[in-house]
C-alpha cells in the first residue's frame, strides 16, 4: 500500500474509533454529571492538575523519539522499555511523597489518597508506553483503535458502576484507572515484540537527546494546560473547579480524540517524507483541513450552542458551566488548528526548537490565563481563548522559520477556512438559540442552520468547492481497499 493510501486508510479507521470514543465519552460526561456532585469532580481535578506533570516525565518523549526514528533495533526498544518502565515508578514514588504538599496547597485531607491511588497509572502508563509506541511505528492503526475503544468501554462502564454504588468521586478514579490498566493489557497483547532484559552495551542516547527536548516543551505545556485548574482550585475552591472541570473536559473530549489519534498518524507518515519539502508541504495543506474545517468548526457552532447543549448533556443544575464552556470553545478552535505546527516540530525532528519557543511564549500564556482568575472561571476561560491564539500564531511562525518550510500557505488556509466556514457556522448556529422552543429543537435548528451554510458556501465560494472536493477524495481513500502507487 502506498504511502498516501495507508495515511488515508490510517486516518479513517482512527477517526471512526474516536468517534466511537468521542460518543462514549460524552455519555460516560453526561451519566457521570448526573450521578455525582461539581464537588467530586472538583476534588479529582485538584489533584490530577498538580500529579499529572508526573505523565510528561514518565514518557520522557521517548515514546516520539521511537515512533520519528529512521531506525529502531530490538535491543534500543528494549532499553526503552526499562527507562519508561523506570521513569514511571520514579513518578508513582515522588507523588505519593509529594502528597503532603498537595493537601497544604488546597487545604483538603481527602487529596492524600487520591493521589496515592493515582499514582498507580503512572507504573502501568510507563509499562505501556513502547509497546504503544510499537503498533503506532508500524501503522497498525486497527489495533490501536480497537484497543482504544475497548479500554474506554471498559473503564466508563467501571466508572458508572461505581457511581451507582455510592463511591462519589472514586468513581472517577476507577475509571481512569481501568482504562489505564485495560490500555496496557491489550497493548502488549497486540505488539509483536517482547521485551528482554537491558542491553547495557546499547545506547538510547540519541532518544534521550530527543526526548529530553521534547520533555522539556511537554512539561511547559503541561504547566500552561494546568495553571488554570490549579489557580481555580486555590482561589475559589472545589466547587467553582468542578464546573469549569466540566466545561473543560467537554472542550477536551472531542480535542483530545482527534488531536491525539491524529498525530499518531501524522507522525510517522511525515518522518518519513521530511526529506522531500514539497511533498512534505503539501501533505500537511491537506491535513491541515481537517483541523480547520472539521474540528474548528465544530468548537465554533459547540460555542454558539452552549446553552441548550449544557442544558441537554447536564441537566439545569449545571446551567453555570454554559458560558465557560462557550468561551473556552473559541479558544478550541485556535487549539484545532495549532496542531500543524506541533506535527512540524516533531517530524522534522525540531524539539530543541520547540522547546526554545516555548520558553518564550508560554510564560506569557500563563500570565494572561492568571490575569483572569479574579474574574472567576469565565475570567481564566478567557484568558485561555486569548493565551491560545497568541501560541497558534507564533509557533506558526516559527517552525516556518527553524525549519525552512514555507509556513504562509498554511496561515492563509486556516484564517481563509475560520474567517468564512467556522465562525458563520457558529454565528448561524447561535442565531437559533433565540427561538422560543426547547433545547433540544434548539440544538437541531442551530446545526441544521450551520450545516445549510456550509452547504451554500460549497456551492458559491470556489475555494471551499476546492477543498470539498479534497476532502471527499480523501475519504474515498480512507474506506477505499484498492492498492496503489502516487
Amino acid at each position: 500500500m502506498s504511502l498516501a493510501n495507508a495515511a488515508a486508510r490510517g486516518s479513517g479507521v482512527t477517526l471512526l474509533s474516536q468517534a466511537m470514543r468521542v460518543i462514549l465519552q460524552f455519555a460516560s460526561t453526561v451519566i457521570l454529571a448526573r450521578l455525582l456532585v461539581p464537588g467530586d469532580f472538583g476534588l479529582v481535578a485538584m489533584a490530577a492538575a498538580v500529579v499529572s506533570i508526573a505523565e510528561v516525565i514518565r514518557d520522557f518523549g521517548l515514546s516520539s523519539a521511537a515512533i520519528q526514528s529512521k531506525t529502531l533495533s530490538s535491543d534500543e526498544r528494549t532499553n526503552l522499555f526499562w527507562a519508561n518502565t523506570g521513569l514511571g515508578l520514579a513518578c508513582a514514588v515522588a507523588a505519593v511523597l509529594a502528597s503532603p504538599l498537595i493537601v497544604l496547597l488546597y487545604g483538603d485531607e481527602r487529596l492524600s489518597t487520591i493521589v496515592y491511588a493515582l499514582s498507580v497509572s503512572f507504573v502501568v502508563s510507563g509499562l505501556n508506553t513502547q509497546f504503544k509506541a510499537d503498533l503506532t511505528r508500524s501503522m497498525r492503526f486497527t489495533a490501536l483503535a480497537t484497543i482504544d475503544v475497548v479500554c474506554v468501554t471498559l473503564g466508563i462502564v467501571a466508572g458508572i458502576v461505581g457511581a451507582l454504588f455510592g463511591l462519589g468521586y472514586w468513581a472517577i478514579i476507577l475509571q481512569q484507572l481501568t482504562t489505564t490498566v485495560v490500555s496496557f493489557l491489550l497493548c502488549a497483547i497486540a505488539s509483536r515484540w517482547r521485551p528482554g532484559l537491558p542491553k547495557r552495551h546499547v545506547s538510547i542516547r540519541r532518544f534521550m537527546r530527543f526526548g529530553g527536548g521534547l520533555l522539556g516543551t511537554q512539561a511547559i505545556s503541561y504547566i500552561t494546560k494546568n495553571v488554570d485548574s490549579i489557580s481555580i482550585g486555590i482561589v475559589w475552591g472545589a466547587g467553582p473547579l468542578g464546573l469549569y472541570d466540566r466545561a473543560y473536559q467537554l472542550l477536551m473530549t472531542p480535542l483530545n480524540q482527534i488531536n491525539a489519534p491524529m498525530t499518531r498518524v501524522a507522525l510517522p507518515v511525515l518522518s518519513r517524507i521530511q526529506e522531500d519539502t514539497e511533498r512534505y508541504q503539501r501533505y500537511l495543506l491537506k491535513a491541515q483541513l481537517v483541523g480547520a474545517y472539521v474540528t474548528a468548526s465544530v468548537f465554533a457552532v459547540s460555542a454558539g450552542l452552549a446553552v441548550p447543549l449544557v442544558a441537554v448533556l447536564f441537566g439545569e443544575r449545571w446551567a453555570a458551566v454554559a458560558p465557560i464552556f462557550a468561551v473556552l470553545a473559541v479558544g478550541g478552535m485556535f487549539r484545532a488548528i495549532a496542531q500543524i505546527s506541533y506535527w512540524m516540530y516533531l517530524s522534522l525532528g525540531l524539539t530543541g526548537a520547540q522547546l526554545r519557543m516555548f520558553l518564550a511564549v508560554r510564560p506569557i500564556m500563563v500570565l494572561i490565563m492568571l490575569a483572569g482568575v479574579p474574574f472567576g472561571p469565565v475570567g481564566v476561560a478567557a484568558g485561555s481563548t486569548i493565551a491560545y491564539a497568541l501560541h497558534w500564531a507564533v509557533s506558526l511562525w516559527r517552525v516556518g522559520a527553524v525549519s525552512g518550510v514555507p509556513t504562509g500557505p498554511l496561515f492563509g488556509n486556516a484564517l481563509r477556512i475560520v474567517g468564512v466556514i467556522s465562525l458563520p457556522c457558529g454565528l448561524a448556529a447561535w442565531s437559533a438559540t433565540f427561538l422560543a422552543v426547547g433545547p433540544v429543537l434548539q440544538l437541531l435548528i442551530g446545526g441544521g442552520f450551520a450545516v445549510g451554510y456550509v452547504l451554500l458556501a460549497v456551492a458559491l465560494v470556489p475555494f471551499v468547492r476546492r477543498d470539498a472536493a479534497v476532502i471527499l477524495t480523501f475519504l474515498r481513500r480512507m474506506v477505499s481497499r484498492r492498492k496503489g502507487k502516487r
